[in-house]
């Protein structure tokens, strides 16, 4: 069975991986997180999707190229998160500390970035065994959201365990994920998805500091019809 986390980039893709995998290792099958996404070649995925004894959990953010054959739909759970565009923007630029006029920060980047969010998003959405997931909607009770997982998983997790995993995923307990991963403790990061300055604020609507006029109005511009099919508020004219 094929396990994927495939979320928008800084949409809490990392939470969710956390949360199903503390979910799946209740069950009586072995889980194994991958260390090369989907598989090495698309006869791999297919076979791990295949493997009804085995649980291949994966995170990825794009549908890598050779893949371009399809992703599959039997033996295979899909979570997709999303959120603000903008704001994943704008908590990317706050990740990789890109201040205001930093090369990275270019419009080319910038449409490169959001157009990616949006080509994997039509990509994984389209999957038939597939839980989509609202950041804004799920970050702030995640007691509601790993029972959620649960029943996408089709697992019945005790309290004391939707406990454990709510307590393990709180940011306090993120932040000292990274700080040992600064320190040179590679375990944390395949242990936990955890990468380095991974955590940042998580607010909604933080691009509203973040980001330049410029920058807001070109992503908008470039996600309007995404941004308005999800509800999400525009803020510039229709140019």
């Amino acid at each position: 069975m094929l396990v994927v986390i495939c979320g928008m980039h800084r949409s809490g893709s990392t939470l969710v991986a956390q949360l199903v995998r503390g979910l799946l290792e209740t069950q009586s099958l072995s889980v194994s997180i991958s260390d090369n996404g989907l598989g090495a070649t698309p006869e791999d995925m297919r076979a791990r999707a295949a493997d009804s004894d085995h649980i291949w959990l994966a995170k990825v953010h794009q549908q890598a190229r050779r893949f371009r054959d399809g992703l599959p739909d039997d033996g295979a759970l899909y979570f997709y998160t999303y959120r603000d565009l903008r704001d994943a923007l704008a908590s990317a630029w706050r990740k990789n500390r890109y201040p205001i006029g930093h090369p990275q920060r270019s419009p080319d980047a910038l449409r490169a970035f959001v157009k990616a969010q949006l080509k994997s998003g039509r990509t994984f959405e389209a999957r038939k065994n597939l839980w989509s997931g609202r950041y804004e909607d799920f970050v702030g009770d995640l007691a509601a959201l790993t029972e959620q997982l649960a029943r996408k998983l089709q697992v019945s997790p005790t309290p004391e365990l939707v406990q454990r995993l709510v307590a393990e995923a709180q940011p306090d307990r993120q932040r000292e994920r990274v700080r040992q991963l600064s320190e040179g403790n590679q375990e944390v990061r395949a242990s936990s998805f955890i990468t380095s300055n991974h955590i940042t604020d998580g607010r909604f609507g933080a691009w509203k500091e973040t980001l330049t006029v410029q920058e807001a109005e070109l992503a908008e511009r470039i996600a309007r019809p995404w941004l308005k099919e999800r509800g999400y508020p525009l803020c510039f004219r229709k140019r």
